[in-house]
């Protein structure tokens, strides 16, 4: 097939690529600097020109691109799109309706949501994770991506955050209700119980404090950008620093080696080392291979879906500690009947205690991270079951030969 890549600077950018190109298609590179816009009218007319004389079989990107939506239904091409991100709010584009799309998400939650909202051409699926051969360890890797214990995230903690600027002006009575809505979600995972309490109230009292006025372009739910840009962003900042606190904590009783990469290196954590950002394509993986143990704190925008971190771990031989998800337990490929039932490939489902572990407090992340530090061969095992199954269901080439047309 003639597919036409929309390029742009998007994780898995090269390994996408080649992935396609392996598979035997070809790919044909398009950008255009108002790609990313809501509307775009310099995009449709210069796509329409690119078109002219191709005669290409569809449009992919990552993430998915209003103009590009737009220019597709005007051609009738098909335009795939895999969002890897949230929050997203051009999933609330009224380009989001034509059928022409083909849109895969990677939270089931998020998926429900849009479905009955009449949108049947959004479908659900684990995130696709580029495969390594071989990434050096021990002696053969950098000291500096080393570790008992790493987290590799944003905290969330900028300066003049949207919180922030919200606090600054809300009333005492804003501010303590907030407080207390977000340590209740706190507690919880898997449940989003913050939307029902965003009440046309509460709206306008956080709208007073912080005007938000939602894109006339979009249909995005009232509470949008207050739910998933305010509150969840600020209750993630709250939950990352308070298990690498209590982790740094322990750490100081036992020596642990305890790194974070993130992009605030001036970020101090007690027992913690802030190594700042690990680039993406070459220090990252490099991160994962070589901690003992990854930890994954999901953003709260994300209810039930699997992160994309969370498959680059596993897809790098890391193993994956990482608090409670729904979407790993769901069963979405079929597996060959011919492997045994006994092997964790006999799922595509993620095991907990089997290919990953997960923890649903601060008591039992301390617990597991104890137990998986003295119980080495274990966890050794459960991160080679991990790489087993993404690159036996969620590879790139897997994934591609999935969702494109025959």
């Amino acid at each position: 097939m003639k597919i036409i890549f929309i390029d742009w600077k998007c994780f898995n950018h090269d390994a996408t690529i080649r992935t396609l190109q392996e598979l035997g298609h070809q790919v044909i590179f398009y950008a255009h600097p108002e790609y990313n816009l809501p509307l775009s009218k310099s995009f449709n007319e210069d796509f329409s020109t690119f078109l002219f004389g191709k005669n290409v079989d569809l449009v992919f990107s990552y993430n998915f691109f209003p103009p590009v939506a737009e220019a597709c239904h005007k051609a009738s091409l098909p335009y795939i799109s895999v969002v890897y991100d949230s929050p997203y709010v051009y999933l609330y584009s009224y380009t989001m309706m034509y059928e022409t799309n083909h849109v895969y998400l990677f939270d089931s939650s998020w998926v429900r949501e849009l479905n009955q909202g009449g949108l049947s051409q959004v479908r659900y699926a684990v995130l696709p994770a580029a495969t390594h051969l071989s990434l050096p360890t021990g002696e053969n890797a950098p000291d500096r991506v080393k570790a008992d214990i790493s987290f590799v995230g944003a905290l969330y903690n900028e300066a003049h955050n949207f919180h922030e600027r919200m606090t600054e002006k809300a009333s005492d009575e804003l501010k303590g209700y907030l407080e207390g809505i977000l340590s209740a979600q706190s507690l919880i995972y898997g449940s989003d119980i913050l939307k029902p309490l965003m009440t046309p109230d509460l709206l306008a009292r956080m709208h007073q404090a912080l005007p938000l006025v939602p894109d006339t372009t979009l249909a995005e739910p009232a509470d949008y950008r207050y739910l998933n840009y305010v509150l969840h962003r600020k209750l993630t900042s709250m939950e990352r620093f308070r298990y690498l606190q209590e982790l740094g904590k322990h750490s100081t009783q036992d020596s642990r080696v305890i790194k974070l990469f993130t992009l605030d290196s001036t970020t101090e954590i007690p027992g913690i080392s802030n190594m700042g950002i690990a680039e993406y394509k070459t220090e990252m993986p490099l991160v994962f291979a070589n901690s003992r143990i990854n930890l994954n704190i999901t953003l709260r925008s994300i209810t039930t879906g699997i992160p994309l971190r969370c498959m680059d771990i596993m897809s790098c031989g890391g193993f994956l500690l990482t608090n409670y998800q729904q979407d790993f337990s769901l069963h979405t490929i079929e597996a060959d009947p011919a492997i045994s039932p006994e092997d964790p490939l006999s799922t595509s489902a993620f095991l907990p205690g089997v290919d990953y572990d997960y923890f649903d407090s601060t008591e039992s992340m301390l617990e597991k991270t104890d137990y998986y530090l003295s119980h080495e061969k274990e966890r050794e095992e459960i991160a080679e079951n991990g790489m087993r199954k993404v690159n036996a269901y969620y590879s790139l080439s897997s994934f591609f030969k999935r969702i494109l047309p025959n």
